[in-house]
């Protein structure tokens, strides 16, 4: 069993960069031409596999979109690491910032997966919500948010009115600025919102400054 175990180990290793291979070799081809689904001769040539082994080890279109769903979502837990000493309201704006960040480094493959109906559809309403939690909870416990507030519901309208915007994005209907803008707002609106008496101006000011620039 001792032998057989290191031996399993290795193999899993060399299956799994043959994996990220497939992966890769899927993403190229995006980028090179981003309206058109990549066919499983034409992974394999790039990647240097055999058809069948991209098949065994990725399988077809819903497949090859949920695992290059599964790696976007790993990269992104990878980067909203949160750090304890960080204002609430920053924080929350630092992982709205870099989950768009996120799509928009590798925009041909992010908007296929969008377009395409995978799970990455729905990243900005599922994956930064227990960071968007844990923030919005921070800044009750701070004294920054009423208390009485139910954070589910706070989180909920971050993630909603950013997934609306990853999805336009993804559409072509808003440029990448655009994205960035409208991540920022929905935390900022959100604080704005729930604040206590005492940060109320403070966290209000965001929104007075986006108003006299849209007036001008």
């Amino acid at each position: 069993m001792s032998a057989s175990t290191p031996a399993a180990g290795l193999r899993e290793r060399h299956k799994q960069q043959r994996r990220e291979r497939i992966l890769e070799a899927i993403r190229e081809l995006l980028r090179e031409c981003p309206d058109e689904t990549p066919t499983v001769e034409r992974i394999a040539e790039l990647a240097d596999l055999s058809p069948a082994t991209v098949f065994n080890l990725v399988g077809p279109r819903e497949r090859q979109l949920a695992a290059l769903s599964d790696a976007l979502l790993r990269e992104l837990d990878a980067c909203l690491a949160l750090a304890a000493e960080e204002d609430p309201r920053e924080q929350a704006r630092r992982i709205v910032d870099e989950t768009a960040e996120l799509f928009i480094a590798d925009a041909a493959v992010s908007r296929y997966l969008v377009n395409s109906g995978g799970r990455s559809g729905a990243l900005l309403q599922e994956n930064p919500i227990p960071q968007l939690r844990a923030a919005l909870r921070r800044g009750q416990a701070s004294g920054m948010l009423r208390p009485d507030l139910h954070v589910e519901a706070l989180v909920g309208h971050i993630a909603t009115a950013a997934g609306g915007a990853l999805r336009q994005w993804a559409a072509g209907q808003i440029s990448d600025a655009a994205f960035r803008t409208r991540v920022r707002f929905a935390v900022d609106v959100v604080f704005a919102a729930s604040a206590s008496e005492d940060r109320a101006a403070e966290l209000v000011t965001p929104l007075q400054r986006k108003r006299r620039r849209g007036s001008r």
